[in-house]
């Protein structure tokens, strides 16, 4: 009985460079926008903290605890924002011939690699804050998940438009 089925190896040094992939960075709008929405958050879950605590007639009647709450709510915020800047550097796509990579992460990197031959669908998405600084988020789609397997966020609005039309059209080419 013939064997039909092959799976040669593959030498790994005859593999491409990761340092050979021309690496985009997100638009450098998006690093306000990512900072005015976590302080807006921020602002929001302060004033909830004190509506709870106002309503029950102090939660924390000494003053010293309230404070201790939302000295340690402003740290953490400060913890995010410190964390955003430094780590939106590390935050970019490519587009190659066969696939769409975004890269991210500070602390923990994490490289996502996407073929368009796997791409169902895709959508374009912005926020209030988003749309105000002509901002986007494009989020990528394969089949069976109800969640984007790739977004790619702080792209100006006309960029993700180009990139979801090719990303289509390059989906439409392995149908």
């Amino acid at each position: 009985m013939e064997n039909l089925f092959a799976n040669a190896s593959i030498d790994p040094s005859t593999l491409p460079k990761a340092e050979e992939v021309e690496w985009i960075p997100l638009n450098k709008k998006y690093l306000p926008v990512s900072l005015l929405s976590t302080w807006i958050f921020g602002l929001v879950l302060a004033g909830i903290f004190l509506t709870v605590n106002f309503v029950n007639e102090g939660i924390f009647k000494e003053n010293w605890k309230m404070l201790a709450v939302l000295g340690g709510l402003v740290f953490l915020f400060i913890i995010i924002t410190v964390v955003s800047v430094l780590g939106f550097k590390h935050k970019a796509y490519a587009i190659r011939e066969h696939d769409i990579l975004y890269k991210s992460g500070l602390i923990f990197r994490k490289t996502i690699a996407l073929p368009f031959n796997r791409v169902q669908h895709s959508e374009i998405n912005q926020g209030p804050i988003e749309r105000n600084f002509d901002l986007a988020q494009l989020e990528i789609f394969t089949a069976g998940g109800s969640q984007s397997d790739l977004t790619i966020p702080g792209l100006l609005n006309d960029e993700a438009q180009r990139i979801k039309t090719f990303v289509m059209e390059k989906t439409a080419k392995h149908e």
